[in-house]
C-alpha cells in the first residue's frame, strides 16, 4: 500500500486530477525527456494525459505545439499552455505542419495516445537529436507492434523513450508544484459524478466523448 500526505491547502477533488493520467506525464517529462526552457514540445493526442502533459511541459519551460483533431480540445489545449496548435482534419501532413510551426521540428514530441497514426507523427516531427516519448499504450489494433522510420532515427541520431507511471515516493514533486501554482491537475476534473453514473461514464470515455477527467464524488 502507498500513502502519501496531501498538501494542506489542495482539495481531494484536485488532487483526484492527478489520477494516473497527470503523474504519468510528469514522469515522462520531468523525470523520462529531456526539456530545457525555450524548447519545442510537441503533444499528439489532447486527451486528459495529453493536456496534462501540456500543463508540464509549461511549467518547465517548454513551447508546446498541441496536435489533436477536435477544435474545442485544442482551445482547452491552450488554455493549458500551449503556444500553438495543429488541427489533423485540417492538414494533409502533420509532421510538415510541426516542423513549420517550430521552425525545424520539436525538440521533444510526446505520443499521449499511442495509435500507428499518432506514434509515427511524433517521431517525425522531431528535430535532428530530437526525443521522442511515449505515453500511451497501443491499441487492441496496434497489437504493441507500431512499424516506424528506422533509417531517419538513425540519420537524426533521434531518441525513443518509453515511460510508464511514477513512483509514489516521487509524488511530493508534483505537490510541491501544486502548492506554487506551477501545474494544475484540478483544472483537468471537467465534472464531478455520482457511483451510479460509473457504468456510463466508463462508455463515455470508451468512446472518447469525454474531456479532462472525471472524479466520482457523491456515493
Amino acid at each position: 500500500m502507498n500513502l502519501s500526505l496531501l498538501p494542506e491547502d489542495v482539495s481531494t477533488v484536485e488532487m483526484a486530477g492527478l489520477g494516473c493520467r497527470f503523474m504519468t506525464s510528469f514522469h515522462a517529462l520531468v523525470h523520462r525527456a529531456d526539456v530545457s526552457a525555450g524548447d519545442w514540445v510537441a503533444v499528439h493526442g489532447c486527451g486528459g494525459v495529453g493536456l496534462s502533459a501540456i500543463d508540464v511541459a509549461t511549467a518547465i519551460g517548454g513551447n508546446v505545439v498541441a496536435v489533436d483533431l477536435d477544435d474545442e480540445t485544442l482551445d482547452l489545449a491552450r488554455r493549458f499552455g500551449a503556444v500553438e496548435t495543429v488541427n489533423v482534419r485540417e492538414t494533409e501532413d502533420v509532421p510538415k505542419t510541426v516542423k513549420d510551426v517550430t521552425n525545424g521540428g520539436a525538440d521533444v514530441s510526446v505520443d499521449a495516445l499511442g495509435v500507428a497514426e499518432t506514434c509515427q507523427n511524433s517521431v517525425a516531427s522531431l528535430a535532428r537529436f530530437g526525443q521522442h516519448v511515449q505515453i500511451g499504450l497501443t491499441t487492441k489494433e496496434e497489437g504493441g507492434y507500431v512499424s516506424l522510420p528506422t533509417d531517419e532515427i538513425v540519420r537524426k541520431e533521434l531518441e525513443f523513450i518509453g515511460s510508464h507511471g511514477m513512483q509514489p515516493t516521487r509524488y511530493d514533486e508534483i505537490f510541491r508544484m501544486v502548492e506554487r501554482d506551477r501545474i494544475h491537475p484540478g483544472e483537468l476534473v471537467s465534472r464531478e459524478v455520482s457511483l451510479e453514473d460509473l457504468n456510463d461514464r466508463l462508455e463515455a470515455m470508451t468512446n472518447f466523448e469525454t474531456r479532462g477527467i472525471e472524479v466520482i464524488t457523491e456515493y
